[in-house]
């Protein structure tokens, strides 16, 4: 059942518990695929983990967000990531809704 699989968030080795997302879908040949995000601000540099544990086996990711001092031109170039980003996540949930359509 669901129960046997679930996601581990951390932030700077604490475990996370609030503005998590998850969401499942079955896919027709029985598996499942699984995404879970989560929303934060950040002020400093931050490392997140994100473990998916299951009967079948653990897998963890990570991601290192690195606060850059806001006085640098970085500015331009964070906003110009932060759009490619942006594009990528509705890339994503365009091809989820297409994933969806096909089911």
């Amino acid at each position: 059942g669901p129960d046997d699989s679930y996601f581990v968030w951390k932030k700077n080795g604490q475990k996370m518990n609030t503005c998590i997302t998850e969401q499942s879908h079955m896919l027709l040949d029985g598996r499942v695929h699984v995404l879970s995000w989560v929303k934060d601000t950040v002020s400093e540099n931050t490392e997140y983990k994100c473990s998916f544990i299951s009967k079948v086996g653990n897998t963890t990711s990570e991601v290192r967000v690195t606060v850059e001092d806001k006085g640098s031109a970085g500015q331009d170039g964070w906003t110009k990531e932060f759009d490619t980003w942006r594009s990528a996540i509705s890339e994503h949930d365009k091809m989820m809704q297409n994933w969806r359509k096909t089911w």
